[in-house]
This record gives C-alpha cells, structure tokens and sequence, in this order.
C-alpha cells in the first residue's frame, strides 16, 4: 500500500469481547493509539490483596476468533501449558475460605513447622559423623538409611499439615535395580516433591544453592542428591556423569527422581522432556501425578498465582488429594540406547497416553523466551511462541516486511484497529492463509476483530531479534516512536527506552535524557544514547547477548493445533 492513510474495512471477525490477561501496556502514539490489557504478573499476584469474590482458574489458554474462516473457527486451538487461572465465583466457596483462614490455617501453619523441625532433627542425626564427600561418595546403609525413612515419614506430616490428607498409590514401585531413575511428570508445583516423602526416599537433582537453605538444606542433604553447579561450565556434563555412575553402580544407591519436563506446567499438555535423564540408558519407571481435587490451587506456572496466594489457597481447603502412579518399568531399545532424545519423546508418548493428555512441543526454554518478551514489554508474552512459529510458518521471520512497516509507521494512521482484510494488505499476505487468520488471532486479544500495527511490530521485531543485544533491538524500534533517529524527544526516548528491559525503568529513562541533553535542545540522538551507555558500566546489560535463549530457526518446531 502507498497511501499514508489505512481505511477501515468491516471486519469479517466476531466482535466477541474478552482478555486472556495476557497483553501488555502500549503507549499512546500522536496517529495511533493501542489499548493497555496489562497482565497480572505470575509471581507478583502472591503479594497482592486477598481477593474479594473471585480468584481466577482456568489451566488452559485458548485462542479463539471468529465464527467465519478463521484459525479459531475451525475447530482448532492451542494449549499454553504455561498459563494457569484460578476462578472461585461461589460465595460459599469464599466464605469457607475466609473462616478457615481464622480458624484452621494457623493450626495448619504451626503443624507443617512442628513436622519440619522434626525431619531437621531426624536429617541432623543421620549427618552425624560424615562429611560431604562421603555423602556423595556412597549410599548411606544401616541405621543412617533407616533414620532417612523416619525423616521422610516427618516431611510426609508437613503435607499432611498442609491440608494433604489422601496419598493413593497405584502401580507396583520398582526396586533400584529394576529401575535406577524415575521419571516424573507432569510438574507443576512445590508439591509434586510430595513423591518424595511418600515412600522410602529416592534421591534427587538440586541446585547446589538448596544445600544452604536453613532446615531444608540439611534434609536435601541427607536424601543424598546430585547437586548441580551453576557456575560450573561444566555442570551439565558433570550432573548426567553422576547419574550415569548411581545408575550403573552396583552399590545400593536409591532410585534417582527427575522431573523431566524441567520446569512447571499446569499439566493440560506434556512438554518435551530434557534428556538427563535417558543418557545414562538404563530402564526408567514413568511416574505420573494427578491431583482430582475440586479446585486446582497448587499450579504453580510462568502465569498464574505467586506462591504465597497457591499456600493460602490450598492450605484453606478441608483437604486436598494426589494420586501417585507407577507405570511399568520402560526398557529401552538399542536405538533408545544410543539416542537419548528418543527415548525421552518414546517415554513422554507412553505418560501422555497414560494421562490421557497430548503432548506439546513447548520447552523449558520457551519460558526463558517468554519471561525475555514480558521483561521488554513485548505485548502478549504468553503467546511469544506461538506468535514466532506462526511467523516463521508465514516467511515473515526471514521477510523485511516488519522493517518497511516500522519506517513508515508514524505516517500512517488508523493503526490499532486494522481489520483482517487490511492487515493481510500490509504484512503481503494472501488472505486465505490460515496462518494469517491464525496470527491475526493470537494478537487480537480482545477478541474485537481488529489488531494493533504497533503490537504486531514489537512482537515480530522482538521475535527476529531475541538473540540479539539489547541496543541493536532498541535501535530497530526506533521508528516506531520518532520520526528521526537523530532528534528523539523525551517522550519518545522514554517510550523507546522501556523496552529495554526491567533496569530501564521510566525514572533512569529520563535521567539518562536529561544526562545526554546537556544542549538543553529537547531531543537527543541514538547515536548518543548508544556511545554514552557503552562507556557506563552500569548499562553492560544492553550490550549482552541473551545466549540463554538462543534457538536457531531449525529448532523452532511448528506447534501441532489440536482439536477443541
């Protein structure tokens, strides 16, 4: 299109209205402005006020459009594994809450101390006598091993305390020689350690941090866990070498527990399970966690309820149910053997099946990506990446579509409420793409049947450029806030400068102007920003590389839609 002026067509979507909570503020442009539909942070909401009658819950995210030709419309979906709601709308319901707050979350609080203090004691005495190098150098047998079991019995109070009453078990748990590794999944809360307590105590993976956690750290240490080492480049290699040697020993180790999906997940869908746990080759017991309890006030993912709010919630309840089931041990085949990705995706189809679930080419790595956009104040970070494979399945991702867009952006108008069939015209699209309608879902959240140019820039800019250092994605946003790279007002800078991540924040923003505007002119240069921030230690973070999230366009792994 040549013409600087975008004419509104009526929409072919449905007008249905309603926010997933996932957008992110825009700011208000001279010819255009994008509606704020900021979300409600994942780990902030557990500092907020009680709620008044309503707590949100809805584990599933689903897209939605319009009652015509659109992705939505055909029957298809996609589940946000990350996303998890909680929605108490019955006044009883509320009520109950509030009055066992008074009457039985401080009897519970002061039960799961009493119970934790015990299992301290009971880890202290069987650390008695031995260092840590000979707690990692062999298992622990005779009285020590017996006292881990009493140990285990007093975490399995603290549950208890905490409103777990009912533990089902089904399955036959095999031995360590059957099965050196269990394999968990899913993973979705604080809770799921539950596994852990309920039986004779398996080892564990841990974060070399947790061993100076007070109380907890000693009953970590005594479970005997493979502790991981951040700072170690060599952490990774040397986790899975420890977990080869206890899975091939013929010591008398216990089983080892991994959750292999790596991160939490509000259990909708498996994701792709990391391979720690399949290099070593040996057999692997599956273990599945259910919770069928009325209210799902544990999830604990990227967005949902903080910790705290999850703790309150689930601690005012009567009580809560976990079901732990062992499946067959899995053996694997030669091909398995030599392939640990295999064997992880071959053990993760038999649990989905198992759960009745799908699985979901979601990864640990897509939260990395996902917090990244929401810190840089991309729009719609839960969707991010699905946003990304979308355009990667239109040709946009290697298109300079999206950098034609953003130089003539501000001399174009009607730009947060472009209609499908305008938003086709600009991006060079055949409107009957699927992909296009489904795009266009993703970022029309409201469900109004119109987009904002602005939020499809960020999102695709953001998308492009994730691995690159911050100050080359701010330079490409630069048109999209100012006419001119050399004369940016404050205004501007500022807007421009809050996708810079959380330690720009508006007040730095301006005082970084107002350091460079040493003229008094009213605006500064890029150029200038970019020169003086890269003498300041204090602004290295905008020259970094995000090597923690890079993923080459190989390993982006189009989303399968499933039926609704």
């Amino acid at each position: 299109m040549t013409t600087s002026s975008i004419k509104r067509r009526r929409s072919p979507h449905d007008a249905r209205a309603s926010n997933d909570g996932d957008g992110l503020e825009n700011d208000n442009d001279n010819n255009s402005s994008t509606r704020s539909s900021r979300s409600r942070s994942s780990s902030g909401s557990s500092s907020s006020a009680l709620p008044n009658n309503s707590i949100s819950i809805s584990s599933n995210m689903s897209k939605r459009d319009s009652e015509e030709d659109t992705w939505a419309s055909k029957g298809y979906s996609y589940i946000n594994p990350f996303v998890h709601r909680i929605e108490i709308d019955s006044h009883i319901e509320v009520a109950k809450i509030y009055v066992l707050t008074v009457l039985l979350l401080p009897i519970r609080v002061v039960g799961c101390i009493l119970s934790l203090l015990s299992a301290w004691m009971f880890a202290c005495i069987g650390l008695y006598g031995i260092s840590m190098e000979e707690l990692q150098a062999k298992p622990l047998s005779g009285w020590r091993r017996h006292m881990q079991y009493w140990t285990a019995r007093a975490m399995r109070m603290v549950y208890t305390s905490g409103s777990f009453l009912y533990i089902e078990m089904k399955g036959t748990p095999a031995s360590a020689k059957e099965a050196p590794i269990l394999v968990v999944a899913p993973h979705s809360s604080y809770v799921d350690s539950i596994l852990v307590v309920s039986g004779h105590p398996p080892s564990i993976v841990a974060k070399r941090e947790t061993a100076d956690i007070p109380l907890l750290g000693r009953i970590i240490n005594y479970a005997q866990p493979i502790y991981v080492q951040r700072e170690d480049p060599n952490s990774r290699q040397n986790t899975i070498r420890h977990i080869v040697d206890r899975a091939r020993s013929s010591d008398d180790w216990p089983q080892v527990v991994i959750f292999s999906e790596g991160t939490c997940t509000n259990r909708t869908a498996l994701i792709k399970f990391k391979p720690g746990a399949f290099y070593p080759g040996v057999p692997v017991q599956p273990v599945l966690l259910r919770y069928p309890n009325k209210y799902d006030t544990f999830t604990w993912t990227w967005d949902g309820p903080g910790v705290l709010r999850l703790l309150w919630l689930t601690m005012t309840q009567f009580y809560n149910r976990c079901e732990i089931e062992y499946l067959p041990v899995y053996t694997p085949s030669p091909a398995e053997v030599a392939d640990a990705n295999l064997y992880a995706n071959n053990v993760r189809e038999v649990m989905a099946k198992a759960l009745g679930v799908p699985t979901s080419d979601y990864s640990f790595e897509d939260v990395i990506v996902m917090s990244r956009a929401r810190e840089m104040k991309i729009p719609f970070p839960g969707d991010i990446v699905e946003i990304e494979r979308t355009l990667d399945t239109l040709d946009l991702l290697d298109s300079q579509r999206d950098m034609e867009l953003c130089e003539m952006y501000l001399k174009l108008t009607n730009t947060d409420k472009l209609d499908i069939i305008t938003f086709a015209e600009l991006l060079q699209v055949d409107l009957k793409n699927p992909n296009l309608h489904k795009l266009f879902a993703l970022l029309d959240h409201r469900r109004k049947g119109t987009v904002s140019l602005k939020s499809f820039l960020l999102c695709s800019l953001f998308c492009k450029l994730k691995n690159s250092d911050v100050i080359t994605f701010l330079r490409a946003l630069i048109k999209l806030y100012s006419e001119s790279s050399q004369q940016i007002d404050r205004e501007s800078f500022t807007r421009l400068l809050r996708h810079g991540g959380d330690k720009l924040n508006e007040k730095k923003a301006q005082a970084l102007f107002f350091a460079l505007d040493t003229a008094n002119v009213g605006h500064v240069s890029f150029d200038m920003f970019a020169q003086y921030t890269e003498k300041q230690p204090s602004y290295k973070f905008l020259y970094h590389k995000s090597e923690h999230i890079r993923r080459t366009k190989a390993n982006l792994i189009k989303a399968t839609p499933t039926a609704n």
